[in-house]
């Protein structure tokens, strides 16, 4: 028994180090323009309908907003010259501005705001339109990408993140170089646009994250 436990245990080790992926020398599509927003109508917030995880859209880019919770202990407070507590508020840790907080113990716990630049000033990421409704986000990773698709459809946003573990099909595609990462092989590929709608196909197959847009 306890061979055929440690023969099955080696095997499933061996087939994970041993699989193969691909990255993108280029952003996808191929021959498609680079945008820096999605169109107006689209630009919003949109939250997750299975986590806390925010989008956010604008002119100026997309951004991940997340909140970060922390805590001021009744001590720190007491002997603190510039944070104070008023009505529920703590005033003095963001400038200008006042922060809801909630007493549980000895600690007033708050949440700040992180915004994550996804598209935008400073980010190496970019973003493709294919049509009015659909966007292709390339994350880069390393030196190349790696491509999730967005679709806008009735106050509603899905991602679907590309399925980058190896296909025979893609044996079609050009192979720029290969190298090892985390004990596996990674090839790097660049489609012609001829071969991008059928590669589309196979690369859009997990399942969709859902985005619900806020009301403001």
């Amino acid at each position: 028994m306890k061979k055929v436990l440690f023969a099955g245990i080696f095997f499933c080790a061996f087939n994970l180090l041993g699989q193969k992926t691909i990255q993108f020398a280029d952003p996808l599509p191929p021959n498609y323009t680079l945008v820096d927003a999605v169109n107006k109508s689209q630009f919003g917030s949109y939250k997750s309908t299975n986590s806390g995880t925010v989008y956010k859209f604008d002119e100026s880019g997309v951004y991940i907003v997340s909140t970060l919770v922390a805590y001021v202990t009744r001590e720190q407070l007491r002997e603190s010259a510039t944070i104070q507590l008023r009505n529920g508020h703590l005033f003095g840790i963001n400038k200008g501005d006042s922060i809801p907080c909630v007493l549980e113990g000895e600690r007033y716990y708050y949440g700040i705001q992180h915004k994550e630049v996804i598209i935008g000033s400073g980010s190496l990421h970019q973003m493709s339109k294919i049509d009015n409704n659909n966007y292709l986000i390339n994350f880069h990773v390393g030196n190349y990408f790696e491509p999730s698709i967005l679709t806008f459809e009735s106050g509603k946003m899905k991602i679907v993140h590309g399925e980058l573990n190896y296909q025979p099909a893609f044996e079609q595609l050009l192979k720029i170089t290969s190298f090892e990462q985390y004990g596996s092989m990674v090839d790097i590929v660049t489609p012609t646009a001829e071969q991008w709608p059928s590669l589309r196909q196979q690369l859009f197959t997990a399942e969709a994250l859902n985005y619900l847009k806020e009301t403001e």
